[in-house]
């Protein structure tokens, strides 16, 4: 697997070069061959930062351990910094620091935000850390569960649903498990109390509405109506974050 790796790296800079795009090759690295372990937490955060790539990055990453030898297999199960679960916690940690940075962002740049959870939001984007050029360390896995066990000031980007989620577990209404440390994103529901959104998210909702509209022209009258009816649940939404929406200054 590590001679495979270092011939993939070997392809794609012949093809970037060949094509004209050495911007986007793969340079050598000071720390040596890549291996299979810094390739697996390379290929993690692509997935995990793709939307519903939590998920994803779970099924993945739990296949894997029904092919590997059973050595292999119990680090990916097991709570050590190999395992599967290890994995998942940096990079929810990582994922939910940079949404955390990306609202910092936002509402400096002069977004207004909406929805039951606007203050516990700042106060959370506010509390992150950055993490810029971090080296994941022995350490960092556990630092990463102790950030994501902070229950009430994690943020959760869901680009499906147009919106941030503030978790809190006993406000879901995504239904996640008592120790859950992170929301069901794929089964996000309107009316929970931990979203809000920014003016970009309002305009998000627009859009698609524009677009769903389009297709309703084009669809049978069955569709076309179900298609209308959630062009008008997004509409409505936008509308609501508009009207009650608020500056970071405000709310602070």
């Amino acid at each position: 697997m590590n001679r495979r790796i270092e011939d993939f790296i070997a392809w794609i800079n012949r093809e970037t070069e060949s094509h004209g795009l050495q911007g986007q090759g793969v340079p050598q690295d000071p720390h040596g061959a890549i291996g299979l372990g810094r390739f697996r937490r390379t290929l993690a955060w692509h997935i995990a930062r793709r939307p519903g790539g939590l998920v994803a990055l779970a099924i993945q990453y739990g296949h894997m351990r029904t092919v590997l030898d059973a050595r292999t297999s119990s680090g990916y199960g097991s709570r050590s910094r190999r395992g599967i679960h290890s994995v998942l916690d940096v990079e929810t940690a990582l994922a939910a620091a940079d949404t955390a940075a990306r609202l910092r962002d936002c509402l400096a740049a002069g977004e207004k935000i909406s929805g039951p959870s606007a203050r516990r939001a700042l106060t959370a984007a506010v509390q992150a850390p950055r993490f810029e050029g971090r080296t994941v360390t022995q350490k960092f896995a556990k630092q990463a569960a102790d950030y994501l066990a902070r229950d009430g000031l994690v943020l959760f980007d869901n680009p499906d649903a147009s919106l941030i989620c503030v978790f809190k577990r006993d406000n879901a209404l995504c239904e996640p498990g008592p120790d859950a440390t992170a929301p069901n994103q794929f089964d996000c529901r309107p009316g929970c109390g931990n979203a809000v959104r920014l003016d970009s998210h309002a305009t998000e909702l627009l859009e698609a509405t524009d677009r769903i509209d389009k297709l309703a022209a084009l669809s049978p009258q069955p569709p076309a109506r179900r298609l209308r009816i959630a062009a008008e649940q997004y509409r409505a939404t936008a509308d609501t974050h508009h009207s009650t929406a608020q500056s970071a200054e405000d709310l602070s």
